[in-house]
């Protein structure tokens, strides 16, 4: 539970409400309605919120002053220590992340729950899109680190994309990710070019049955297929990621979250983590793609 985690230290951003928003199909118009006001003042896509007739967030989204905000909690420890130990990862690897901060929901009538809390990080002078929106296909390769020249206008835009793309593959392979799907990472767009949206929810990570294997919704890092040994061998970027993930330190990582966010890990999720760690490391050198 979450409330393991929470310290006489800990100081959540409280989130007051006198009832939740909850889901009924027959309320869609309604819905509608609101999650595009939510996305006209976010710049978050529509869809994103709520998408006919169940993709269901509405209930997610809460504005604190004049900024809006997402809570996302399910009460599991794990789960919540992944998402804050995400946001150091991606920092590590100098990827945009959202930001999150421990929260405590409190609903009149009912229990109170932590969970965390981020800030909005769509910019209006964005237009953000999905892999769908640029026909980008499922591979069970690298082969979109090509492909995507197709949706750059230059060269140099390019080369600055296929930068965001590699660094979040190989941060995601570290951490196992497992449900990076279509809805869970987005492009922004502005008259520079195209760029990785911030990433964001690192729930599903670390438990992996099949750590050599990375999967997303348009590439797949397999340490067993001989081709993406070789890229990754060959690629100078690629191999200095690779070096990059050798040369971690995951006590300093916890230590940070600890210290952040004034909670406590217990030493059994400690022991995971580490071990976890060790594992990705053995795999990356048992496969010989670090030179």
């Amino acid at each position: 539970m979450i409330e393991n985690c929470i310290t006489d230290k800990t100081n959540p951003i409280i989130i007051k409400t006198d009832k939740l928003i909850e889901f009924n199909v027959d309320n869609a118009k309604e819905y509608e309605k609101l999650a595009r006001r939510i996305s006209e003042e976010t710049g978050v896509p529509k869809g994103y919120i709520f998408t006919a007739p169940y993709y269901f967030f509405i209930d997610h989204w809460y504005k604190i002053g004049n900024e809006w905000y997402f809570y996302k909690s399910d009460g599991y420890d794990f789960h919540f220590i992944n998402e804050l130990l995400g946001e150091i990862i991606s920092k590590y690897f100098d990827l945009d992340t959202v930001h999150y901060n421990v929260a405590k929901l409190c609903v009149k009538g009912k229990k109170e729950e932590y969970g965390l809390l981020s800030k909005n990080f769509c910019d209006k002078n964005y237009l953000y899109k999905t892999t769908w929106d640029y026909g980008l296909v499922p591979n069970r390769d690298l082969n979109v680190l090509n492909s995507i020249r197709d949706i750059c206008e230059s060269d140099s835009e390019y080369l600055i994309l296929l930068k965001d793309l590699k660094k979040f593959f190989i941060r995601d392979f570290y951490v196992s990710q497992l449900d990076r799907t279509g809805n869970n990472f987005m492009f922004k767009v502005n008259k520079e070019g195209i760029r990785l949206a911030p990433l964001y929810d690192y729930e599903n990570s670390f438990e992996s049955c099949r750590p050599e294997v990375y999967r997303n919704q348009i590439a797949e890092i397999n340490l067993l297929n001989n081709e993406t040994r070789s890229i990754l061998t060959k690629d100078e970027m690629l191999q200095e990621l690779l070096h990059s993930i050798i040369q971690i330190r995951m006590d300093e990582f916890l230590q940070t979250v600890e210290d952040t966010h004034n909670i406590a890990i217990s030493s059994d999720l400690k022991d995971y983590y580490t071990k976890r760690d060790e594992q990705i490391k053995r795999l990356i050198k048992e496969h010989r793609v670090i030179k």
